[in-house]
């Protein structure tokens, strides 16, 4: 069975959150501290979204590089991420920050529980929640993140769970009108969109978005494109 992170989006397949090539120990300290500052101050909006953030920046990378007891190690730090961007969104509802990385905590912890446990904990709900509100809020965030988590939440949602790839094809559509001329672009946008036309039966149009990818360094798209030949 596929790692049900694939069922909500977007999350060990790019990066929103930069890295900057952070050691595993490096991660973890930041995620401790940050934790630390934001439980010892519950009313501040800017220290509990930055735990969220860190939270998901670990976990994230333990989920990617499978570290010993990732699954145990990634689900903990995830779930205390979900529960500091709570409680950001709960202090400044129309702030994108918490509702963004709420989001991305959702998707980590989604890969590290079974498929039932995330079905009874609603969490495709509670994805599309914080992604919808992190896109209404500022859309532009983050190089356009939100753009893309949406887009690719839509995109990989199994049919019987609601799966929407004209959605999906709208927002890539836009992202890449968007941020498409700009030296920052995502790279997995065209990927995403060229897996999307793949898997709707144009060819054509998947090699072009897919080899776009490839030329700006994106492995998945280079994977994807052997597969095709």
């Amino acid at each position: 069975m596929k790692r049900f992170l694939l069922l909500f989006a977007i999350l060990t397949v790019f990066a929103i959150v930069p890295a900057f090539a952070q050691t595993e120990a490096e991660l973890k300290a930041a995620y401790e501290n940050a934790v630390k500052l934001a439980a010892s101050a519950p009313k501040d909006y800017t220290l509990n979204w930055q735990a969220a953030r860190a939270a998901r920046s670990y976990g994230d990378y333990l989920v990617v590089h499978k570290t010993t007891s990732w699954k145990e190690t990634a689900r903990a730090a995830a779930k205390e991420g979900m529960k500091y961007g709570e409680i950001a969104f709960n202090l400044n509802p129309s702030g994108i920050e918490g509702w963004y990385y709420y989001g991305l905590c959702v998707g980590t912890y989604s890969d590290c529980v079974s498929v039932l446990t995330a079905l009874t904990e609603g969490l495709k709900g509670k994805t599309q929640m914080g992604f919808e509100n992190a896109y209404k809020f500022d859309k532009t965030y983050d190089n356009g993140g939100p753009i893309l988590a949406l887009g690719r939440f839509w995109q990989v949602l199994p049919g019987i769970a609601g799966q929407d790839r004209k959605k999906a094809e709208k927002l890539f559509d836009e992202y890449i009108a968007l941020f498409g001329s700009s030296p920052k672009a995502n790279s997995d946008a065209w990927y995403f969109r060229g897996e999307l036309y793949k898997d709707t039966k144009r060819p054509d149009l998947a090699k072009a978005d897919l080899e776009k990818a490839s030329s700006m360094g994106n492995e998945n798209a280079k994977r994807l494109l052997g597969e095709m030949k």
